[in-house]
């Protein structure tokens, strides 16, 4: 059973980054600070376009 959810990355993360000189990174950290906020126990997996994909954080034993 695989425990990755794909979701949409708000299109304002485009023009917010637009112009800088680290939008890659910019872009996810942005990207990471949105799943971390409303996917509580997600992970980011990757990036694919616009979609995150993300993955349940495991859990230390």
């Amino acid at each position: 059973m695989s425990h990755e959810l794909k979701v949409s990355i708000p299109s304002c993360y485009v023009w917010l980054t637009e112009g800088t000189t680290n939008r890659p990174e910019l872009f996810k950290r942005y990207v990471n600070g949105y799943v971390n906020r409303y996917y509580p126990g997600y992970e980011l997996a990757k990036i694919s376009g616009m979609q995150a994909i993300i993955k349940l954080r495991k859990v230390d034993s």
